[in-house]
């Protein structure tokens, strides 16, 4: 699979997996931020595909992708659909995004680290 198929699939869960998530929230009435560790889930699985055949620098730059996917266009889609929180989901302010942007974007290159490792240290990678 090319590495363009790798990035949209992987744009395409993330905006997916904030859908679903926000739409379920909502309708069941369970806290959206709970999900949080899915979302982390995804970074790390990121890492690890986009790393799969490839190399471990592919690894980091889907898992940071899956962050800035999540952070901006994620972001965007769950504040429409305004999922059900106990602390209440903040508007979509300009620099209130770009904190969530340098905060989550790092943490997501970070995770997808620690999945291209994986994929690494199990062989799975492009070998130099």
């Amino acid at each position: 699979m090319t590495f363009k198929k790798k990035i949209l699939i992987t744009i395409a869960v993330v905006v997916g997996f904030d859908v679903i998530a926000s739409l379920a929230s909502r309708l069941l009435q369970f806290d959206y931020t709970n999900l949080v560790l899915v979302s982390l889930a995804i970074y790390l699985g990121a890492g690890y595909w986009g790393a799969h055949r490839r190399g471990f620098l592919f690894g980091l730059l889907l898992g940071a992708l899956a962050g800035l996917t999540d952070s901006t266009i994620g972001w965007w889609v769950s504040t429409l659909i305004r999922p059900y929180s106990r602390m209440g989901i903040p508007a979509l302010d300009l620099s209130l995004q770009f904190i969530i942007l340098i905060i989550v974007t790092p943490l997501a290159f970070g995770i997808g680290f620690v999945g291209a490792g994986i994929c690494k240290i199990l062989g799975q990678t492009k070998s130099a």
